[in-house]
């Protein structure tokens, strides 16, 4: 047994490992449908800001997201204003495939736009330039897994 448990404790780490990668590359090198700018990025500020989110499932099986932000200021999808440092809004990208802008610290998330299974959500800032956030080269952002059977 311990044999097996070390084994699918690597599998594991390999399968997190791969799934970053992909994340990574997805988001850096393959252009998007949606914005064309998804995935340049754009240094941070001191202080950095930082993202949190809690999910729950609702009584119709939606999922409320409520983030939770860090020194950084969420600006509403197509408001024109002056730039301000560490601002912009959330970036949802899930499965790989959907991306949603999210301009404020609460989102229900259908149902529907989830797959049987594992689903894959990752959560980063943007500015309203559509740059990512970094903070030391490194992508701000948080990752969640939903299961739905």
């Amino acid at each position: 047994m311990g044999r097996k448990h070390k084994i699918n404790s690597l599998f594991l780490k390999f399968k997190g490992t791969v799934l970053t990668f992909f994340f990574l590359f997805f988001i850096t090198i393959l252009p998007t449908y949606a914005h064309d700018d998804h995935g340049k990025m754009i240094e941070a500020s001191n202080p950095y800001p930082d993202i949190s989110v809690n999910i729950t499932e609702d009584a119709s099986s939606n999922y409320q997201l409520d983030f939770k932000l860090k020194n950084f200021k969420l600006i509403v999808e197509g408001q024109s204003i002056s730039t301000d440092i560490n601002s912009g809004h959330i970036f949802l990208f899930i499965n790989n495939k959907k991306e949603i802008m999210i301009d404020k610290v609460d989102f229900l998330l259908n149902k529907d736009l989830l797959k049987k299974g594992k689903n894959e959500l990752f959560i980063m800032l943007m500015d309203q330039n559509h740059y990512l956030y970094t903070k030391g080269g490194r992508i701000i952002y948080v990752s969640k897994r939903i299961y739905i059977k």
